[in-house]
């Protein structure tokens, strides 16, 4: 009898086991599509690995000469092209496609086609934008 007992007892112990060994599956599969979905909305800008000699930093832009932005912080690496924080800059502020703008840092003109380690920008500094009337 009690040998039965703990046979029954085992047997519905391997059933509630299966039951959630199907669910896990289950469950696997959902996180497996939610990722993929959303792997195809990632962020053209996102980070996804860094290289040596590369850093992660983040600057940040104020307008001149007018009140658009007031600090707008970008995170970016060491090596990016400025150009490249410049278009995400206008990708979010496209009335500045409008206008001739250029930049500084510390008082020193930007260069579009250096990097910001070329243009010793470092991580928290802040990129004056300015607008040139035409």
């Amino acid at each position: 009898m009690f040998l039965n007992n703990e046979i029954q007892k085992i047997d519905e112990l391997k059933n509630k086991i299966k039951i959630l060994e199907d669910e896990l599956s289950k469950k696997n599969i959902e996180i497996q599509n939610f990722i993929s979905q959303n792997s195809n909305k990632e962020d053209k800008y996102t980070i996804k690995s860094i290289l040596p000699g590369e850093k992660i930093m983040a600057v940040n832009f104020v307008s001149m000469g007018s009140q658009d932005i007031g600090h707008y912080n970008l995170v970016c690496k060491n090596v990016d092209l400025f150009v490249k924080l410049e278009e995400r800059l206008y990708e979010d502020f496209p009335q500045f496609k409008d206008y001739e703008t250029y930049f500084e840092v510390k008082a020193k003109r930007i260069k579009r086609f250096k990097t910001l380690e070329e243009n010793n920008i470092k991580t928290n500094d802040i990129i004056n934008i300015f607008f040139i009337e035409i």
